[in-house]
């Protein structure tokens, strides 16, 4: 029985790990409101037409997943585009 709870206090030191990994490459992201907000509209969204469709959680959570991952592909087959090709366009005019 001591294995077992020496196994459950190991697993606070490797969450304390990985979000210490986290937050030292979370720098080197690059980052734009567009990421979140679309996602999170489609999700919403979704789960409102969820729960007027069946309003139970299991509903609400399956719309809301639904939404994000729509939500996501919207941006990434869009508007990540756009953002790449105006970061790497050389401004006019210069040497």
């Amino acid at each position: 029985m001591a294995g077992g709870k020496a196994l459950r206090g190991g697993g606070v030191g490797r969450k304390l790990v990985a979000l210490a990994l986290i937050l030292a490459l979370l720098p080197a992201c690059q980052w734009s409101p567009a990421q979140l907000y679309i996602p999170l509209a489609y999700g919403l969204t979704g789960l409102c037409i969820a729960l007027l469709m069946s309003p139970t959680p299991t509903a609400a959570i399956v719309g809301l997943v639904v939404g994000f991952l729509l939500g996501a592909a919207v941006y990434n087959n869009s508007l990540k585009r756009q953002i790449v090709e105006s970061e790497t366009t050389p401004p006019r005019g210069g040497h």
